[in-house]
Parts: structure tokens; sequence; C-alpha cells
């Protein structure tokens, strides 16, 4: 009843209501000549750190870009990862896994062979020792294991290399790219 004492309110509601709806021509701005310019050079991101984890006390921080192409569930209590890391590396992929106690004598590594003894290496780590195996496969190549435990879960880290420097060698450059990406707490 209030707009039928007030027919002008209502009337001046519905025209300031038209003209903002009114629909206008867009104005064209001029584009600026831009051929005495130099062109701007694409912006390089920094690398991107990743993180894996492990179990919750151990987590996988590469200092270089890397490409997941696996992670799956071990067990129910472990991971999995499968990573291809950048090309100036002498270790171009590494498998990275965890899993606990129970399922220890279950795991499966990426390379076995019950009939040739590794060149095993031992290496302190914190306060406990880790082990490099380095087996030599069929291509040629050398596989190499890295094994640890910590706080009740095994750590294991797989790759292979065609490098062809001695077993040692090898062994202490792969504990070295392990202990670098590898944290623990």
């Amino acid at each position: 009843m209030k707009w039928g004492t007030n027919p002008y309110l209502f009337l001046m509601f519905l025209i300031f209501a038209f003209s903002v709806c009114k629909s206008t021509n867009p104005v064209a701005i001029p584009k600026e000549n831009n051929s005495n310019q130099t062109p701007k050079e694409p912006k390089q991101n920094p690398p991107l750190t990743k993180e894996l984890r492990l179990t919750y006390h151990a987590v996988w921080v590469n200092k270089e870009n890397f490409e997941l192409k696996e992670s799956t569930s071990l067990f129910g209590t472990g991971n999995q990862y499968k990573i291809f890391l950048s090309e100036p590396n002498e270790f171009l992929w590494l498998r990275l896994s965890s899993t606990d106690r129970e399922n220890q004598s279950q795991f499966r590594y990426f390379f076995k062979d019950e009939t040739q003894n590794p060149d095993v290496s031992y290496f302190v780590w914190g306060q406990k020792k880790c082990s490099v195996q380095v087996y030599r496969m069929p291509e040629g190549d050398f596989y190499l294991r890295w094994e640890g435990i910590h706080n009740g879960f095994l750590l294991v880290f797989e790759s292979s290399t065609k490098k062809t420097d001695l077993p040692k060698e090898l062994a202490k450059s792969f504990h070295a790219l392990i202990l670098s990406s590898l944290e623990v707490y």
C-alpha cells in the first residue's frame, strides 16, 4: 500500500534502475607501438623443492627438480615412489621405499640376484649405520641399493648407473646423494 500512496518514489526507482542497466558502447583504447621496445625475456621461476613423505619421521627433499613417475602405498604402512632426476646427475632414476618391521621380509626390491654377492659398503648415518649394496646387472649397468632403519622403518633407495667407477666409489657417491636429500627427525 505504500507504493500506492507514493507512486513518484516507485517511478524514480524505475528510472534510476533503467539508467544504470542501460548498455553503453565500449570505448576503444588505442594500442601503443611497441616496435622500438626490447622484448621481455620470459621469467624463469626458481626450481620447486618437492617433498615426498616416506614415514612420519622421514622426508625426501630433493635440492633439484625431479619428475614423480609412480607413487604407491606399501603394505598400508609404507610408501614407494619412483622419480626421475635431472640430466646432469649420474643416477637418472630413484626408487624410494619405506616399510615397517612387520613387512620387511616381504619387501620386493627392484633388482634381486640370489646368485651373485654384491659389493657392500657400510656408512655412518647419524648415530646408526646404513649399507649400500652394488650389483652388476645383466645389461652391464650397476644397480645400487641404500638401506637404513629409522624409528622402526626400513628405508630403501634404489637406482642404477652406467658409470664404470669402482663399486666402492659408486657407493660413496650414492650415499652422498641420499644424505643430501633425506631429512629425518
